[in-house]
């Protein structure tokens, strides 16, 4: 090909990755402003009812953050940054398996950076970018890429089985009528609701055998490899997925790391139970129990890994309210509680902007920085 044939087809490259992006913003307000809409169709028939229903939504937002228990808030935020914390010591506890050092300031800045990208990206793909961001710290990409994808596929068959739980827990705890009035639509028999919380299982165990593949599987790899070589992949994850046979052998050290992978994220569930917990506490939910918001979080987050729109935006927020309907919460509440949710990640998750910035730089720039020597893994 001709350097003017690639000259020519770098302006049609870009022009096509700005109408997605394009697309992609329009869906998100379309999304936002169809949730705020459906909350003022819910409020209190005598909440400003001169107002527009779009309106009434956003001033009922606004209402109900202002009136939240600040103090049960707090402890919401403070779970999700213990969540970080132990995110942070299970992907250093990982790299250490396979002989890497990382100091802990430092991976905590990657680890919000990595979730900071995956709140912005579809399906949550962004935080495959996570070695990216640890880089300043001379980790191996491949080491580092291997840990993120062993640890994703232990998290997502823990989300599966959590689901599953979230499932079983709602058929035994709401009757039939409740379903049915939260869902009347059936598809061949089927109430929409369940399909809706099986596709998002499904989901997550589709995943979940994808990361396995691509960690553990010779003929995965092989094609993750040629995946991997893609001129655009390449160019945009600045090497990211290179040595392939570096990789093998830091998937094979990753196993290793399973048992503590497995109890870290654990760990990580009950935590965000508990912020759950108390987010609703704050906005006045009193009526779902805290085994409740254990058992649904998997499978409500599970939604944010549709990879169609930025972390499944407005799909997760509506899977919230259908699930706190069934409970027995007010849907105006439960649109709020969702809105929430979404908007404590993001704020939390700006810590890592710094990371971001820092790391992109070290991308563009023509130096590759020197990596350290690694210490062989224990063999015990």
């Amino acid at each position: 090909m001709s350097s003017s044939q690639t000259s020519a087809q770098k302006p049609k490259r870009s022009v096509n990755r700005i109408l997605k992006v394009l697309l992609q913003v329009v869906a998100i307000v379309a999304i936002v402003t169809a949730l705020l809409w459906y909350i003022g169709t819910t409020v209190p028939v005598d909440f400003k009812p001169a107002e527009p229903t779009i309106i009434r939504g956003i001033d009922f937002l606004f209402t109900k953050i202002l009136e939240m228990d600040i103090l049960y808030f707090l402890l919401a935020f403070l779970m999700y940054f213990g969540i970080n914390i132990f995110f942070t010591v299970r992907l250093r506890r990982v790299l250490a398996k396979d002989g890497v050092k990382t100091t802990f300031g430092r991976s905590l800045l990657a680890q919000y950076a990595g979730m900071l990208t995956s709140d912005f990206t579809p399906g949550r793909a962004g935080y495959i970018l996570t070695p990216v961001y640890l880089r300043d710290q001379n980790v191996p990409t491949s080491k580092g890429l291997s840990s993120i994808l062993g640890i994703q596929t232990i998290e997502f068959l823990v989300k599966v089985a959590g689901g599953i739980g979230a499932v079983s827990y709602l058929l035994y705890m709401v009757p039939a009528a409740t379903w049915t009035e939260m869902f009347p639509q059936e598809i061949v028999g089927v109430n929409i609701g369940i399909i809706v919380a099986g596709l998002g299982i499904g989901l997550m165990f589709l995943g979940a055998l994808v990361l396995a593949a691509f960690t553990w599987s010779k003929r995965a790899i092989a094609l993750f490899d040629r995946i991997a070589n893609w001129r655009f992949l390449k160019k945009f994850t600045g090497g990211l997925m290179g040595k392939l046979e570096e990789y093998k052998e830091s998937a094979h050290s990753t196993q290793r790391a399973i048992p503590e992978i497995f109890a870290l994220t654990m760990i990580c569930w009950m935590l965000k139970g508990f912020e759950w917990y108390f987010l609703g506490l704050a906005l006045g939910i009193t009526n779902v129990p805290l085994i409740a918001f254990f058992l649904i979080h998997p499978l409500v987050t599970a939604l944010a890994f549709i990879p169609i729109l930025p972390a499944g935006i407005g799909v997760q927020e509506f899977g919230i309210i259908g699930i706190l309907g069934l409970l027995g919460v007010p849907l105006e509440i439960a649109g709020v509680f969702a809105i929430i949710a979404r908007l404590l990640l993001i704020f939390q998750d700006l810590i890592g902007v710094p990371q971001i910035v820092k790391s992109t730089g070290l991308i563009f720039s023509r130096k590759t920085p020197p990596e350290t020597p690694i210490t062989p893994p224990a063999t015990a």
